[in-house]
């Protein structure tokens, strides 16, 4: 075990771009940080990410950042320490956001009742079908079901977001990942996909 006088020495001569020095402070802190990586995990979330994952992270950190530090050898253990466990801390939130991103791009489902469909269908063409006009939309209505099924999976969340959650040009880009036009353009090719495959039934995407 290093004494705190070579440990200082190291210190100082690391911190002044010896990379002998730091490599020589790395290892001698190896057992010590490696079994804080491992118990931080363990009381978190196991599984997260690897100890020696993290580990390596905490190496590459500290020798950029070890021309700024400041302190004795104590201090040095304790910065080592405080690197790993923000990294560990910044995988669990990085596993948080891509599971939030997950939830948010699986499929929105629209109800199945007919009636919501045709209201949403009044709305979406401005539609005041007579009465003796109701069964020929509720049958276009059930056509569009199909159709829209037949969509590809990108195609599909775009229509159903967009047209039957009425959502917004922006909350669609931020759940689906994808820029305003990019949106815009699967919006266009979602409309033009269905109208084909529809036939003349597809007029209520035709704005």
């Amino acid at each position: 075990m290093f004494s705190d006088d070579s440990a200082s020495e190291l210190i100082r001569n690391a911190v002044l771009g010896d990379r002998g020095a730091l490599a020589q402070l790395l290892f001698d802190h190896h057992d010590v940080l490696q079994r804080h990586i491992v118990r931080r995990l363990a009381a978190t979330r196991p599984g997260v990410v690897a100890a020696d994952d993290i580990l390596q992270q905490t190496y590459v950190r500290a020798a950029r950042g070890i021309t700024t530090f400041e302190g004795n050898a104590a201090g040095f253990r304790g910065w080592l320490t405080t690197i790993a466990t923000n990294l560990i801390r910044d995988a669990h939130r990085r596993q948080r956001r891509e599971r939030d991103a997950r939830s948010h791009r699986a499929e929105p489902q629209f109800s199945s009742d007919d009636d919501s469909m045709a209201q949403l269908v009044d709305r979406l063409t401005g539609d005041v079908t007579p009465p003796a006009g109701r069964v020929e939309r509720r049958e276009s209505i059930l056509r569009m079901r199909t159709a829209i099924a037949e969509l590809t999976p990108e195609h599909r969340e775009v229509i159903q977001r967009y047209y039957l959650l009425d959502q917004s040009l922006q909350e669609i880009s931020a759940a689906m990942g994808r820029t305003k036009e990019a949106v815009r353009g699967l919006c266009y090719r979602a409309r033009k996909d269905l109208r084909e495959i529809m036939g003349g039934s597809s007029l209520f995407f035709s704005n």
